[in-house]
């Protein structure tokens, strides 16, 4: 089919190969979307590599009977070969659990949206810098990896409309302007200057560095706010443990650390994913005491807590007040931290800035199309309008998007593993002490 599309394109007139070209280009790229859209087999990237290996070299891989794969356009059964490459079963030990490669696997495409943000909160282990370090040197497989993109796929709804226009511009130039002429009609062609784009391109950069840099701060004043958190309450428990010698009480110091910092969670949850759960815990946690039950039904959650948290240091029978003091610091701390995160997560980067980039920006790519026609005609290469465009847009709109999912940054951070190291923390440290008391 592609040798006989081949030899009527090169058999044709210079304007009926042009048009025969755009539109085959046009189906392709048409048969692209079609499949990135409703493929639901997508895997990650190092579980593509791995699948390259002969099934009888692998030992550890379950091949299942064959099956129909509505990911493929045909309805013929898989052979036990079609059946591994698409479904072959990969080590756990590949992907970290709760992450995006996992939840692929797991749901038989690839998440993307609001529901990949809770897979994207990760947290890193010696493993899994190598394998860092090891996949961002490899280009075909950054390249590759694409295609699996849940970022990627966010951006089709943008990058789809300036394709279109593009497509637009280069059938009602190639084709309608054409038609008309050859009935001694004349028409106007869709063609802008390219001076415009390249002065007003430094300062559409610009917007979208100062916005990415902008929410890469947000999310590192939110990282480095919870850092802190983490350390100072186990500094709590740890300075409760030294100066008083009642064991139930610094156990409930312990608590009360972990009912702040779970609490401090839950505000900057969404309440559908964490509300039920936070409930469940916190009665858990305090099944023999009205504790929990006081403060979920308060009226702001996170200050009874920290109420919580200060009756109950000074509640500690101490040798020596001084250290009350001192430790007492610690408490503020944790407010300020607690502080810092409801100010991000309650102000977004200005709307202004925001609305104002992203109408730049969509006017910008909207008319591009436009700049890339005359200029690739002037060096007879029409057809590369399409895809140029689908690439710059591809980046443009990839910065502004990564920007996006930065802007908000507690719903990406693993606040639960922080919570749960600050109680496995403190009950390590209430151990040792209780070890030390019976000797």
């Amino acid at each position: 089919i592609i040798k006989s599309d081949l030899d009527l394109i090169v058999s044709s007139s210079p304007s009926s190969m042009s048009k025969m070209i755009l539109s085959k280009l046009g189906t392709i790229i048409a048969l692209v979307i079609l499949l990135t859209e409703n493929c639901s087999c997508a895997f990650s990237p190092s579980s593509l590599g791995r699948l390259i290996a002969p099934a009888q070299s692998r030992s550890d891989v379950h091949v299942s009977p064959p099956i129909t794969s509505s990911c493929l356009p045909t309805t013929r059964q898989l052979t036990n070969d079609e059946h591994f490459i698409l479904y072959a079963k990969i080590d756990s030990n590949e992907d970290r659990e709760g992450s995006l490669a996992a939840a692929t696997k797991a749901l038989g495409k690839v998440p993307y949206g609001e529901i990949s943000r809770k897979y994207r909160r990760t947290v890193f282990k010696h493993d899994d810098w190598v394998n860092h370090r090891q996949s961002n040197s490899k280009v075909f497989d950054n390249l590759q990896s694409m295609f699996f993109s849940g970022v990627v796929r966010q951006l089709r709804p943008q990058v789809g409309s300036v394709t279109a226009v593009a497509a637009a511009v280069m059938g009602w130039n190639m084709g309608v302007v054409d038609l008309a002429a050859s009935y001694n009609i004349w028409l106007p062609t869709l063609t802008l200057p390219v001076v415009p784009f390249t002065l007003s391109s430094p300062a559409l950069g610009l917007l979208l560095v100062f916005r990415t840099n902008a929410a890469y701060t947000r999310w590192m004043a939110a990282r480095d706010s919870w850092a802190r958190m983490s350390a100072h309450s186990k500094n709590l428990v740890r300075m409760g443990s030294i100066f008083s010698s009642d064991q139930s009480a610094v156990k409930e110091m312990s608590n009360a650390c972990w009912l702040y910092a779970r609490t401090v969670m839950n505000k900057l949850s969404s309440p559908g994913e964490d509300e039920e759960e936070y409930i469940e815990e916190v009665l858990e946690r305090y099944q023999d005491s009205s504790i929990g039950t006081r403060v979920i039904k308060s009226k702001n959650r996170v200050m009874a807590a920290w109420r919580q948290l200060s009756l109950q240091l000074h509640s500690l029978p101490a040798s020596d007040p001084k250290a009350l003091i001192e430790t007492d610091k610690s408490i503020i701390v944790l407010g300020e931290c607690t502080a810092i995160c409801e100010k991000i997560y309650s102000s977004p980067v200005p709307l202004v800035y925001t609305r104002h980039t992203a109408r730049f920006l969509s006017l910008w790519a909207l008319t591009l199309p436009c700049a890339l026609y005359s200029a690739f005609s002037a060096l007879d290469q029409t057809w590369a309008t399409l895809p140029a465009t689908s690439i710059l847009a591809f980046f443009l709109f990839g910065v502004d998007e990564l920007a996006m999912q930065l802007e908000e940054p507690f719903s990406i951070l693993p606040m639960k593993y922080f919570v749960d190291d600050i109680s496995e923390s403190a009950e390590i440290l209430t151990e040792t002490f209780e070890e030390q008391d019976e000797e």
